[in-house]
């Protein structure tokens, strides 16, 4: 599962640089099929743009969905996820508090900026469970 994990990941770079229509088609579905549909417009792109190397490693990342994904087993690893944000954010606030209660300003910013990432990090991985 790990290979599974680092080599989609990896292909999803390419999402950002996809238009709008693309991404908009793998919104409609959930679970593994979203994650499926996500690789395979990849690999069209990859295709299509001649990126012989970005291809191979989505093939293999579509081939993994294909043989391990379960839309239980997903929502599982999601669930997980959020579960660690949680507890990020919750760190996170300590460490706030800490440096509120020692008074130092650059410590304060620095922590409310640790803070708000770990905040968007969590938002991300809520988002994520609907898909």
């Amino acid at each position: 599962m790990k290979s599974f994990s680092s080599s989609y990941l990896f292909g999803l770079l390419l999402l950002c640089s996809l238009p709008a229509s693309h991404a908009a088609e793998a919104n409609t579905l959930t679970g593994c099929a979203a994650k499926r549909q996500e690789v395979q417009t990849q690999l069209d792109y990859a295709r299509a743009h001649g990126n012989k190397a970005q291809e191979a490693k989505l093939k293999i990342a579509l081939k993994q969905i294909s043989n391990h994904c379960t839309d239980e087993g997903l929502r599982r690893e999601r669930e997980t996820d959020v579960k660690k944000k949680e507890n990020k954010v919750a760190e996170r606030k300590a460490e706030l508090e800490k440096a509120q209660a020692n008074g130092k300003p650059k410590k304060i910013t620095q922590q409310q900026k640790k803070l708000q990432k770990a905040e968007a990090e969590l938002q991300k991985a809520k988002d994520k469970l609907s898909q």
